[in-house]
């Protein structure tokens, strides 16, 4: 059991130190902090919080079911830094006071209902409620991220810091974490408690990797596009963005969306994205991008070896080198310096 103890009390203290230096970093050492940044660096804060509590169960004496259970109802509050950090991705400024006082309710439900009647039963019935709520969270988070991620690729040509396809991975290693989380504040052994703090740990290293940089935007709904209509501008038909986008090149703007397109050719974002999707059959997303590698990214391969592949992309029109790799690769079934190989022969 002693044994047992050390190595608890040495997996709370790594996870604990994990969240403080992120938490303090986020939120007193980055000098520029945009909101998201705030919400994550809150949660990094409260899970460090979390973790330190933790160490309550390495004291002798006190890894006993009343504490475990006790552990338990207080973990379960975690749930809401959940449901914010999903929600606040997909929907900026999604947290209010009012929202969270609402979300919380059931959350302390539970834990007056544990202070007034203290039995194992409460404590079940509380884990059916984290399991259907924690799907709940992660059925409507899914939709709402691939209803955000057709968002994206319908209006905007530069996704770098706005895309959510990162999320997914995310909600995968979220189900694992949880899981072990479930089962070890059930059934608490070494091996449990080794999984759920390193899938813990790691879920975190996920999240922080990818959102460090990440610029939530808001889908809005009136943006929707009504694929059920088949009409497409008389202007778009007779090849006016064809030509526009030979005469002006304008998806070498790094930046371009799919309003500065509409502009451009004197119509609106429905009329194009219908006429992208319905007589092209692509993304403004991928119609931007197979102009940046067909128009300047392979004819430069081409020409001058001797360029980088940053330099290329550059001059595409593309905001990142990974964003070039991406697609090129979906496009021509090559990487960049495969093609520029395969050229060379």
């Amino acid at each position: 059991m002693e044994e047992y103890l050390n190595i608890s009390a040495f997996l709370v203290g790594i996870t604990t130190t994990f969240f403080t230096i992120f938490s303090l970093r986020i939120l007193f050492y980055q000098k520029e902090r945009t909101r998201f940044q705030l919400v994550l660096g809150s949660i990094m804060a409260i899970c460090a919080i979390s973790c330190m509590k933790d160490l309550v169960l390495t004291f002798p004496g006190m890894y006993r079911q009343e504490v475990l259970n006790w552990v338990f109802v207080i973990d379960a509050w975690s749930a809401l830094s959940y449901t914010v950090f999903v929600f606040e991705v997909v929907i900026p400024r999604w947290t209010t006071i009012n929202r969270l006082i609402l979300l919380s309710l059931p959350f302390a439900c539970f834990t007056i209902l544990y202070i007034v009647w203290p039995i194992q039963m409460v404590i079940y019935v509380l884990s059916a409620f984290l399991w259907c709520y924690g799907w709940t969270v992660i059925i409507i988070g899914w939709l709402k991220v691939q209803r955000h991620i057709k968002y994206v690729r319908a209006n905007f040509s530069n996704i770098d810091r706005i895309d959510t396809t990162w999320l997914k991975p995310v909600f995968v290693f979220c189900i694992v974490s949880q899981l072990a989380w479930f089962f070890s504040s059930l059934y608490a052994t070494m091996l449990t408690d080794i999984i759920y703090y390193i899938s813990f740990i790691l879920l975190w290293l996920m999240v922080l990797r990818y959102s460090w940089n990440f610029r939530p935007i808001a889908a809005n709904p009136e943006e929707d596009l009504p694929v059920s209509v088949q009409y497409v501008s008389p202007a778009l038909a007779e090849g006016a963005l064809e030509v526009l986008m030979d005469e002006q090149r304008l998806y070498l703007n790094k930046n371009l969306t799919l309003a500065d397109l509409a502009q451009a050719l004197n119509t609106n974002r429905t009329y194009v994205s219908q006429y992208l999707s319905q007589v092209r059959g692509q993304t403004f997303y991928d119609y931007i991008n197979q102009l940046r590698i067909q128009q300047v990214s392979i004819p430069m391969l081409k020409e001058h070896p001797e360029y980088t592949l940053e330099y290329v992309a550059s001059q595409s029109g593309f905001a990142s080198i990974s964003t070039f790799r991406r697609a090129f690769l979906k496009l021509t079934g090559l990487s960049p310096r495969q093609y520029a190989v395969s050229d060379e022969l």
